[in-house]
């Protein structure tokens, strides 16, 4: 129906081939890390970004990786796949630049908060939580594309008290960021929790529902503590999305008071590093 029509009419940006390959490569019983070296060097600003990016103050790593191979070395290989595709959904997607800067600027926060606790938290692998962080809000950079008036619909969304922030998409767009960012990150080849997870980040009865996988419930608690680093970052005091899920959160994860303000505390120090 117009529903479906509506849905075909957002342009989901294709995979590229290479990071299929990659993924394929980095997927294998035996990946062969000179191949996936080669692969990505082939897109001399991918090799940039990802060089830069995991020499950032970020990854505190021992020592600088002056190659792809040393890099994959150093960080690991799937670790260095999820910053392949985060560098590769950046080239992908299209827009207003100054808007895109700064939705990436929080993407990459986001992705380093949930690759960060989820190495600290257990329950996700660093790598799936860092996917997830990075595209579970790409649904709100398509849906600026299709929708005009979208800005609004999102500033009335950060502000909702009582409803949840995709209900009020729902209401305006008859979609919304999480069902579009599902779509995209199926159609980029991420793992199923991963995919879920983005799906049901704003639907907190998650955390209650024996249904939902523990890992998919683990990643949207700590997507929302992320959050909650992120607003406080900005200097903004409160967040919303806390509010309505956080405590929740904090039973699911199992953490004191004294441990969320900790973690809070280690995230702001990294994004004060800076992030690439």
């Amino acid at each position: 129906g117009d529903v479906d029509a509506l849905i075909r009419s957002i342009v989901v940006p294709p995979r590229p081939a290479l990071l299929a390959e990659v993924q394929a490569e980095i997927d294998a019983d035996d990946p062969d890390v000179g191949r996936i070296a080669e692969l990505i060097g082939r897109d001399v600003a991918l090799t940039a970004g990802v060089l830069r990016s995991v020499n950032s103050p970020f990854f505190a790593l021992s020592r600088k990786a002056g190659s792809l191979a040393e890099a994959i070395a150093l960080l690991g290989l799937r670790r260095v796949g999820a910053l392949v595709t985060g560098f590769a959904l950046r080239q992908a997607v299209q827009g207003d630049r100054a808007q895109l800067t700064r939705f990436w600027d929080v993407s990459g926060k986001r992705s380093y908060a949930l690759a960060r606790l989820a190495a600290g938290l257990r329950g996700v692998a660093p790598d799936t939580a860092q996917s997830f962080g990075l595209f579970c809000d790409v649904g709100i950079a398509l849906l600026m594309q299709r929708f005009a008036h979208y800005g609004a619909t999102l500033k009335a969304a950060n502000q909702a008290k009582t409803q949840s922030f995709t209900e009020v998409e729902q209401a305006a767009h008859q979609t919304d960021h999480s069902f579009v960012g599902a779509l995209v990150a199926r159609a980029w080849g991420l793992p199923k929790p991963v995919c879920e997870a983005i799906r049901l980040h704003h639907d907190y009865t998650i955390f209650h529902d024996p249904a939902v996988d523990e890992g998919v419930q683990r990643m949207v608690a700590m997507g929302l503590l992320a959050e909650l680093a992120i607003q406080r970052f900005a200097g903004l005091n409160q967040s919303l999305e806390w509010t309505k899920g956080g405590e929740q959160a904090i039973g699911l994860l199992m953490l004191t008071e004294h441990e969320i303000q900790d973690w809070i505390d280690t995230l702001l120090d990294g994004f004060a590093a800076g992030v690439s």
